[in-house]
């Protein structure tokens, strides 16, 4: 019996012994599992972190707080590092006498030497900042390239577009400015680090010295020359900024619609173009397209001057259908934000016409009639003009017969200086101006938006760009004439040619930085050169 016992303890023991085995096994398999699982995740969020840096939309956040505007740390730490540039040479011989008594003594470093060792900081600084600066630009420039190839595998020509190669040739000639940029900052900072082994105080530190500040300098200039056409894809409207319309019609026949597109560029015209062919096919019977366009995009103005969103969906439902109104609301590409974003930039683009139809406005909701032998003539143009002037002209003939009239651009200040263009005008409805004074948005046809919109359907806006001779004050005359040369209506228009102010500085700025830097660099490359040899 006591074999027996002993038997059955000592099975007992081996069994007991073997599931402790196979449990520590288990554990260690879980372990492992486990940490198979940690490893995987730390990847996964290793490669996470790594495509953020990828991400434009991240990288444009993040240039645009800090980097290139915000703080503007690419201004400002090539800036502070030319300020301790002059402070170390100044103290290259001898340190200032409250540094000798009081820090000398204990850090055993002269006053330039720590200098030299913040601008070093701070180069350090300027070649992270740019560094990922111009990685920003680069995902830019590819995502363009790539939209490019995606709208010709849509058999889009964007390519053909006017203004095409300008864009193309202006942000990718700024890629290669920031990698020169780049370049100059990157020697800056290795010749700086030359005078340790040589001593601030030598001969040759002082020459290290002096060709970092000119690298630095140099390097100043040509990032300067690219903040005047900044651009990114992380934004729909990214690429306004650097684009210039190369040409515009010099009457606009569907008025909104064609100064919208003059204005962008041809990644978003071509976008715009399909917007507005699927928003002519939601358009309500009986509504005519020209109208149902004018109207939205006087709306959306409206919008950006203070209409509510109720009021636009509002308006907008009356002449689009349901399926149309859902359309607008959730376009992908031309949300309200970047309609708002659109309009803001051709604001500041043609001021003058927004001015004009302002001024129709303020007519219609004060119950005036401006109409001069039934015409309604209405002109403006910049009060100060940058560059070129853009000249806006309104006419709209509201009699019940067509006329023939002459409009007529004098100027002794611009070119050209004579400008005679003869207009057939139709006869328009006359119903458009009423008799007093109406609401700006309401149901139906008889608020200020309806009208307008109606008026710019049926009116003729003519468009003319006037380049100046000079600078300074300069008048130009603007008058409808009949055909026999008799005057119906006439404008003398006073304005200020002058340069545009932050444009002229940084103009100047760059020229004189790069000219002190290439000088800087040739005359401290020469003396080294004769003090190695």
């Amino acid at each position: 019996m006591a074999d027996d016992d002993a038997a059955v303890k000592s099975g007992e023991e081996e069994e007991s012994t073997s599931d402790q085995a196979s449990s520590e096994i288990t554990e260690d398999e879980n372990q492992v599992a486990n940490s198979k699982t940690d490893f995987t995740e730390l990847t996964r969020q290793s490669i996470k972190k790594l495509q953020k840096w990828n991400n434009e939309s991240f990288l444009y956040a993040f240039d645009r707080q800090l980097i290139s505007f915000g703080i503007r740390l690419l201004l400002f730490l090539p800036g502070f590092a030319i300020l301790a540039f002059f402070g170390a040479w100044a103290y290259a011989s001898k340190s200032p006498e409250w540094w000798i008594n009081f820090i000398e003594p204990t850090i055993s470093l002269s006053f330039a030497t720590i200098l030299v060792a913040l601008v070093f900081t701070i180069q350090l600084g300027y070649i992270i900042a740019m560094t990922i600066h111009r990685h920003r630009v680069n995902l830019s420039i590819k995502n363009f390239d790539t939209e490019v190839k995606k709208a010709q595998s849509q058999h889009l020509s964007i390519t053909s577009l006017h203004g095409y190669e300008p864009l193309e040739e202006k942000i990718k000639g700024s890629a290669s400015k920031h990698f020169f940029s780049l370049m100059c900052a990157l020697f800056a900072i290795l010749t700086i680090s030359a005078i340790a082994f040589y001593g601030i105080q030598s001969d040759m530190g002082k020459n290290f010295l002096a060709l970092s500040f000119s690298f630095t300098v140099l390097s100043l200039g040509q990032h300067i020359m690219t903040r005047s056409s900044s651009f990114n894809m992380a934004e729909r409207t990214g690429l306004l900024g650097a684009y210039d319309p190369p040409l515009h019609p010099s009457t606009l026949e569907i008025v909104f619609s064609d100064l919208v597109k003059s204005q962008l560029d041809p990644l978003l015209k071509s976008e715009y173009e399909n917007f507005v062919k699927e928003i002519e096919t939601h358009v309500k019977r009986g509504i005519e397209p020209k109208f149902a366009r004018e109207k939205m995009m006087m709306t959306l103005f409206k919008h950006s001057k203070g209409l509510d969103l109720s009021s636009v969906y509002s308006e907008v439902g009356e002449i689009l259908t349901k399926k149309g109104l859902d359309f607008f609301k959730n376009h992908e590409i031309f949300t309200i934000e970047e309609w708002l974003l659109i309009i803001e930039h051709i604001e500041q683009q043609c001021p003058a016409f927004f001015r004009m139809i302002g001024r129709i406005e303020e007519d219609l909701s004060a119950g005036r009639k401006s109409l001069d032998d039934d015409i309604i003539f209405e002109v403006d143009m910049e009060n100060v003009v940058h560059g070129k002037a853009n000249l806006f002209t309104y006419m709209h003939n509201m009699s019940d017969k067509p006329r023939a009239l002459v409009l007529r651009v004098q100027s002794p200040d611009f070119r050209p200086h004579d400008i005679s263009m003869t207009y057939l005008l139709k006869p328009g409805e006359s119903n458009w101006w009423p008799d007093a004074a109406v609401p700006l948005a309401e149901s139906g046809n008889e608020d200020i938006l309806a009208i307008m919109s109606g008026l710019l359907r049926d009116g003729t806006v003519a468009w003319q760009s006037l380049l100046p001779e000079r600078f300074g004050e300069a008048t130009v005359s603007v008058r409808l004439e009949e055909v026999s040369g008799e005057l119906l209506v006439g404008s003398q228009m006073n304005v200020r040619v002058r340069s545009e102010f932050k444009e002229k500085i940084r103009t100047y700025s760059s020229i004189i930085l790069n000219i002190i830097g290439i000088a800087g660099i040739i005359i401290a490359s020469s003396v080294l050169t004769y003090q190695i040899v």
